[in-house]
Formats: structure tokens, sequence, C-alpha cells
């Protein structure tokens, strides 16, 4: 065996042999493993970003030795992951999320090396390409953890002004305050703030005090209008008072501000309408009105 042969030829079919190892090799070790179904969480698979559901099992089989291992060298990082875990209400770890990580960077070079084998460029730009879709690669599954965060922590509070009216509604016609949150979860309407509050009922049933559950979801969400919703029911809860006439006060207030935060939206609007409208419209309006001036003044020219 000509093992030079062999060596130009790995040499010359790198870039397929990393999209092989990257790809398709993971996802061998992934079907090996047997159902991957029977370690699929119970909730919050279908809202589970892409890459996180293509290495489910890997970062179910990697999250103990090399995830555990990251997430106690860099625990600054590993605390901010855990917070967008808890505001995301995702089935992950961080563990889990330092090895989609791992497993993703890779994978994006490996593209990255394939897509520039087939063009005619230098080999240093080549390379920066490559590097930069390493470094996209390991940073995409943070960035989509933060945007299922901030998309949940949205929604949420978009839902807390109509819950805090229904169940202060559902107080003043006598109901306590455990009971009238049962009753919101009861309609069915779905969303993040009723998973939210049936988690919160779930604690309570376990034995665990309204207030301390009630705390631990403010500290999972990390809403600074929950976290005053949560104040002010502590507050009541203390002293003995009713609450349902503050929670109507607190409700309009959030309605409040989540006007003033659409106007802040709205005012923000022209700002970001500079880049596409210089990138994009003003080339456009360039080329309709200078061009026919200069193919005038060429054919003036020639005659």
């Amino acid at each position: 065996m000509d093992y030079k042969t062999v060596a130009d030829w790995v040499l010359n079919h790198a870039p397929e042999i990393l999209v092989f190892l990257a790809v398709f090799l993971p996802i061998v070790l992934w079907k090996r493993e047997g159902d991957d179904s029977a370690r699929r969480p119970e909730s919050g698979w279908e809202r589970l970003p892409g890459l996180f559901k293509l290495f489910w099992k890997p970062m179910y089989l990697m999250e103990n030795s090399v995830g555990g291992a990251l997430a106690a060298v860099f625990g600054k990082r590993t605390r901010r992951y855990m917070e967008f875990i808890g505001a995301s209400g995702l089935p992950l770890t961080p563990g889990r999320v330092y090895v989609c990580q791992i497993l993703s960077a890779p994978v994006f070079g490996a593209f990255g090396a394939f897509a520039f084998s087939l063009s005619f460029v230098t080999p240093f730009f080549a390379t920066l390409f490559v590097l930069f879709m390493f470094f996209a690669g390991w940073q995409m599954p943070a960035i989509s953890l933060q945007n299922c965060a901030e998309r949940r922590q949205e929604e949420i509070t978009k839902s807390l002004p109509f819950a805090i009216d229904l169940i202060g509604s559902a107080m003043r016609a006598g109901l306590e305050f455990g009971a009238a949150m049962r009753y919101y979860t009861n309609l069915g309407g779905g969303g993040a703030l009723e998973e939210e509050f049936l988690r919160v009922i779930q604690d309570v049933t376990l034995g665990k005090p309204f207030t301390e559950s009630l705390q631990a979801m403010a500290d999972r969400l990390h809403i600074k209008s929950f976290t005053a919703f949560v104040g002010v029911v502590s507050y009541g809860a203390e002293i003995g008072a009713s609450i349902a006439a503050t929670l109507k006060l607190h409700g309009a207030e959030l309605r409040r501000e989540r006007f003033a935060l659409a106007e802040q939206k709205a005012a923000r609007a022209p700002s970001l309408m500079i880049f596409p409208l210089a990138v994009f419209i003003m080339p456009a309006v360039f080329i309709i009105i200078f061009v026919p001036v200069i193919m005038q003044y060429q054919a003036t020219k020639t005659m």
C-alpha cells in the first residue's frame, strides 16, 4: 500500500471527511443507543431549538463527563446559562448546552470548509471563513437559548396584566389567592404563564408554601413586573390583608408599562429602518435616477 497516496487522498478529501465525522457519526451513535424517544423530555421538546434536538442523544451521553467539566470551569457563563434555562423553561442543563456547543462548532466549521473547497478563493480567506463558522457554531446554541428565554419572558409579560385582573376578579368574588390561581389555570388558555402557575400549584400540592413557590418562580423568570407582583402577594400574605384591590391597581400599572414599552419600540422603528434604507432602497433610487442621465450623456458624447 502506498501510504503517500493515502495521505494525499485524505488531504484532498479533508472537508468531506470532516463533514462525515461531524454530522453522520453522531447520528450513527444516536441510533445505536436505542430508542431516543425513551429519553425525550415529557414537556418542552417541541420548543427546543433544532440544534438541541439534533444533538439530544449525544448531549445526554456526554452531559456529566464533558459538560459537567466545562460547567465547573466556566462558572460565570454557567450561571448565565442557568438563568436562560430557567426563563425559557426548556429541559436543558448547562452541561448539555456546553456539549451542544462542542458538537455544533465542528459541524459549522466543516460546512464552511466544504463550501470553500468548491470555490476558487485564496487559502487565507478560506481559513478566516472556516474559523468564523467554527465560532458561529460555538455561539449558536447559546444564542438560540437566549432567544428562547427572551421570547418566553416577553410572552409572560404580555399575559401578566390579564392574569392579574382575572385573579383579582376571582378574589373579589370570594376566592382566596390559591383558588383564584387554580381558576385561571383551569381556563385552559395555554401559554407560558399558565405553565409556570401550574408548576407553582404542583409545588404547593407537595407541601411548599405559596409565597416560596411564587418567589422561586420569580427567580426563574427574572421579570421585574412579575417580581413586583410576587412582592405584593407576599406582603399581603404577611400582614393578612386583602390584596384584591392591590392586584387591580397593579394590573392597571402593568398595562401602562406595556403601553409605554410599545411606544418605545415604535419610536425605535425609524432608526432601525436606516440600515435597510441605505443598503437596499437608496442604491436602487440612485440607479433609477442617474443611469438614464449617464446613458444620455454617453449617447450625446458619441454623436
